[in-house]
């Protein structure tokens, strides 16, 4: 556990001193390079440590530094085709009259010394409901082909490495903010022609709202963190906390916000931490520390029994089923017929989706369960 923790302590100061385009000190002699390695490649900052070692400062060895190179070049690769990807949805959407706001690290790379420093999986573009369609095609015809459309967004991929994810909403119609960020459109300044984009307060708001969402379902969320201080550290005077706290409040996430910030000045200015703060970093930097944390993350916010998560699972509610079947949009009463055919589309795939759902569920225990529950009322939520 001492190395776990020694190690974390350097991968945080490697990642601030780096964000802040300062020198990176060099890694102890006690931490292994190996490991400041796996913690780079789980939180996607392959490119700060790939800096590391082109200092000096983290010393690998030949195998992993030829993954390290690798993986580097990919980093830039993917980067100047985003960027390419980036400048033909502007002039395209523009010339098609398609309203559009680039979302997250679009934006957020210009806080970095470097853009690689900022991974961007995939390019995140709002666009209003009318024009999901005409703006899918547009980017099907540079390459792309489409991997899904859940209601929310159109997934397009172009292999090796580009995905597109086209939004007509921020979050699902189910989800507790939704309601919230479905105002987005009112609260955007026009960048040029037909592209806009939040304000720096609306953009922080959404931002931590976002890291909300996957620390609830257990995803990772280390990138958020950098991201959030880097907008205080750039936008500090500007930034109107009294504004933004309010929207937090609104959104019923205020408690779980000012814990983040002291969080990552913590992580990245050195103040001090407490109890708290200490569980909220060991859960972003290392992951959920149960086994199936997905899942176990889903009880730990509900107060369900195995049997009616299992049935939940089964029979999702009407805004859930209209993300996957759009027809129930006007024909909502179809909704008992398309649970059947859910279920049958489950049964036929080969890996049987519906046992290891089952299967999930019925390992989520109850200690784990504990944990997830201590860590969430830990952070605020």
């Amino acid at each position: 556990m001492q190395d776990k923790m020694l190690t974390k302590k350097y991968f945080l100061e490697m990642v601030s001193a780096s964000i802040k385009g300062l020198p990176i000190p060099p890694c102890p002699e006690n931490i292994s390079g190996e490991l400041i390695y796996k913690l780079s490649v789980r939180n996607a900052v392959q490119s700060i440590l790939y800096l590391a070692v082109q200092s000096d400062a983290v010393t690998l060895s030949a195998e992993t530094e030829a993954k390290l190179q690798k993986s580097y070049m990919a980093i830039l690769a993917r980067e100047a085709s985003q960027q390419e990807e980036i400048e033909y949805i502007r002039e395209a959407f523009s010339q098609e009259n398609i309203e559009f706001m680039f979302l997250k690290g679009t934006h957020l790379k210009s806080l970095y010394p470097t853009p690689q420093m900022r991974f961007m999986v995939d390019m995140d573009i709002l666009v209003k409901e009318e024009n999901m369609n005409k703006g899918g095609n547009l980017i099907l015809s540079q390459g792309f082909t489409q991997e899904m459309n859940n209601g929310k967004d159109i997934v397009l991929i172009k292999k090796p490495f580009l995905t597109i994810e086209l939004h007509k909403m921020l979050f699902v119609e189910d989800y507790f903010m939704h309601d919230y960020f479905k105002g987005v459109w009112d609260r955007v300044e026009l960048v040029n022609d037909y592209e806009y984009k939040m304000p720096i307060n609306d953009l922080y708001v959404y931002t931590l709202a976002h890291l909300a969402e996957h620390y609830l379902e257990a995803g990772s969320c280390f990138r958020p963190l950098m991201d959030l201080f880097l907008m205080e550290k750039k936008y500090g005077e500007t930034l109107d906390f009294d504004y933004i706290n309010e929207q937090f409040k609104e959104l019923g996430i205020e408690n779980f916000a000012v814990k983040i910030r002291q969080l990552y000045k913590c992580a990245f200015d050195g103040t001090e931490y407490n109890d708290d703060l200490i569980t909220m970093e060991n859960y972003i930097v290392f992951g959920a520390p149960v086994n199936n944390a997905s899942e176990v993350a889903n009880v730990a916010r509900t107060s369900q029994s195995k049997s009616q998560r299992l049935l939940n699972s089964l029979f999702p509610s009407l805004r859930h089923m209209k993300l996957r079947y759009s027809i129930l949009e006007k024909l909502p009463f179809l909704l008992p017929i398309f649970w059947i055919v859910r279920i049958f589309e489950f049964i036929l795939k080969k890996n049987d989706e519906i046992t290891a759902k089952k299967e999930r569920i019925s390992n989520v225990d109850s200690e784990s369960i504990d944990i997830m529950k201590d860590i969430f009322e830990k952070s605020g939520l």
